[in-house]
C-alpha cells in the first residue's frame, strides 16, 4: 500500500510539473504571438482568443479575426501547425510540415452599383460571359466559407508542397508543388526568396455546382439556353486561341472544351523548363510552361 501511494505521488508531481512547464510554454507562445501580430498590426489588426500547445509539440490559435478596411472581417476559428517544434533550429528546414486552417469565412466587399463590364473583356468578345460579384451575391455566393490543409516535405534545397482548400459550395481545390533553391528560416530575405524555383505544379478544381449556377445564370442573362452559351463560349476560346496564334498542347483546349460541356473536375499541370522563378521573363510563357489539362467526368 505505501509503494502505490509513493507512486501515486510521484504522478501527481510529475502531472503538476507537467502542467506547469504547458502553461508556461503558452504563456511564452502567447507573448511571442503577441510580438508578431504587433508587426503587422497597422496593415492588417487580428485579435485571437487563445494560443496553446498540445501534448504532441502541436500549435493551436483559436478564434482568430483580421479587421479589413471597408469591409466585414475575416474570422478563422482554428490555425493549428503540428510539429512546431521543428521550427526552434531556423537553419535547419523542417523535415515535415503540415498545417491546418479551420473554418475560414471571407467576405467578399460588393458595391450594390454593379460595374461596368471591362473594355478588354468586351473587346475580346467575352462580356456575354463576364459576370460581377453583385451577380455572385445575387446567386448566394457573398462570402467564401472554407477549410485549409498544407503539407510540406523539404528535401535540402528543394520542397515538395501539397494543399487542399474545401470551400464548400464553391468547390475543392487541391494543389501540389515541387520547388528548388528553398532557402532556410534564417536565411530567408526578399533576395533568396526570388531565387526559389518552381519545377512543377499540379492545380486540380472539383465543382461542387457552383459552375453550372454561373452558366445557368449567364444563359438567363443572355436570353439563350445553357447549351447554346457553352456552344458559344467553346467557339469563342477556339477564336482567341487561332487569333493571338498562341501554341498549346493538345490537351488544353479539349479540356477546357468538354470541362465547359460537363464541369466536374478539371486539372491543371505545369512542367516548366527551365524551372520558373518570379523574375522569368513573361514573354517566355507559354510556351517554357510545359502546360498541360485533363478532365474528369462523373456522368
Amino acid at each position: 500500500m505505501q509503494m502505490k501511494n509513493f507512486f501515486f505521488i510521484i504522478l501527481m508531481i510529475l502531472a503538476a510539473c507537467f502542467g506547469g512547464a504547458k502553461a508556461y510554454i503558452d504563456h511564452q507562445l502567447h507573448i511571442e504571438l503577441d510580438t508578431s501580430i504587433q508587426s503587422v498590426a497597422e496593415l492588417v489588426p487580428i485579435e485571437y482568443s487563445e494560443v496553446s500547445t498540445s501534448l504532441l509539440g502541436s500549435v493551436y490559435i483559436r478564434h482568430l479575426r483580421l479587421t479589413i478596411p471597408n469591409s466585414d472581417p475575416i474570422l478563422i476559428n482554428t490555425i493549428t501547425l503540428y510539429k512546431a517544434y521543428q521550427f526552434y533550429n531556423p537553419n535547419k528546414l523542417p523535415q515535415h510540415i503540415s498545417m491546418a486552417i479551420q473554418g475560414i469565412q471571407i467576405p467578399i466587399p460588393i458595391s450594390d452599383t454593379a460595374a461596368p463590364t471591362p473594355v478588354l473583356v468586351s473587346a475580346f468578345g467575352y462580356a456575354p460571359y463576364y459576370f460581377t460579384l453583385k451577380e455572385l451575391r445575387e446567386l448566394g455566393y457573398a462570402r467564401i466559407n472554407a477549410d485549409i490543409h498544407i503539407e510540406a516535405k523539404p528535401d535540402k534545397h528543394k520542397m515538395s508542397l501539397w494543399g487542399k482548400i474545401n470551400a464548400q459550395a464553391w468547390g475543392e481545390l487541391t494543389l501540389s508543388a515541387d520547388l528548388n533553391n528553398v532557402p532556410t528560416p534564417a536565411s530567408l530575405s526578399i533576395k533568396t526568396a526570388s531565387q526559389i524555383q518552381l519545377a512543377e505544379l499540379t492545380l486540380s478544381y472539383t465543382n461542387k455546382g457552383f459552375i453550372n449556377r454561373i452558366f445557368t445564370h449567364l444563359a438567363r442573362r443572355n436570353k439563350m439556353t445553357v447549351n447554346r452559351l457553352k456552344y458559344s463560349l467553346i467557339n469563342q476560346l477556339k477564336n482567341s486561341m487561332s487569333q493571338a496564334k498562341i501554341t498549346l498542347d493538345a490537351s488544353v483546349l479539349t479540356s477546357l472544351q468538354q470541362f465547359i460541356q460537363t464541369p466536374d473536375r478539371l486539372t491543371i499541370h505545369l512542367k516548366p523548363n527551365p524551372p520558373l522563378t518570379i523574375n522569368t521573363p513573361i514573354y517566355t510563357f507559354p510556351k517554357s510552361l510545359g502546360l498541360k489539362m485533363t478532365t474528369i467526368n462523373s456522368n
